[in-house]
């Protein structure tokens, strides 16, 4: 014999899926991060020194981040937002017998050997360099980077409007 079901289960409406919120707000926490993170990473490694006059280029190459060196009519100096330190001054560039600048070399080497002490020396050096150096004072600087074991240079200009 059979029994009478229930009133509980004879009345119980069929339910439908939803969606759960929780779900809905992880997922574009997690695209949002994800975006953010991309955009952060992208855009806007290099701020080009006030100092200097940078030549113009119509380089596609996106910027890497890297140490960076600013090359002056003053000398070579650090890459520093406000007064920046001169690495190696105006009498070191022009000495003919200075294919290397020392003062260069020695901030260069003290740079590696604190990032290899870290694990992150990768080679790369980013030069800004004013549009009215001479020729053979880029090339010393080029000459000790590859000295002290810098072998990606890049040079930073602004993007010609095309």
């Amino acid at each position: 014999m059979a029994f009478a079901p229930s009133k509980g289960k004879k009345n119980r409406r069929k339910e439908e899926g939803t969606l759960s919120l929780n779900s809905m707000m992880d997922m574009m926490t997690i695209i949002l991060l994800f975006l953010l993170k991309s955009m952060s990473t992208s855009g806007g490694l290099i701020k080009p020194s006030p100092f200097l006059d940078l030549p113009y280029s119509i380089q596609e190459k996106m910027p890497k981040k890297a140490l960076a060196i600013l090359v002056s009519t003053r000398g070579v100096l650090e890459d520093m937002e406000v007064d920046p330190r001169i690495i190696s001054d105006q009498n070191e560039m022009t000495n003919p017998d200075n294919v290397v600048l020392p003062g260069l070399e020695k901030y260069l080497v003290e740079n590696k050997d604190l990032r290899d002490r870290i694990g992150q020396f990768r080679g790369e050096i980013t030069i800004q360099c004013d549009k009215n150096v001479t020729y053979d004072w880029l090339l010393k600087v080029i000459n000790t980077c590859g000295q002290a074991e810098y072998v990606t240079i890049d040079f930073v200009v602004i993007k010609e409007k095309t």
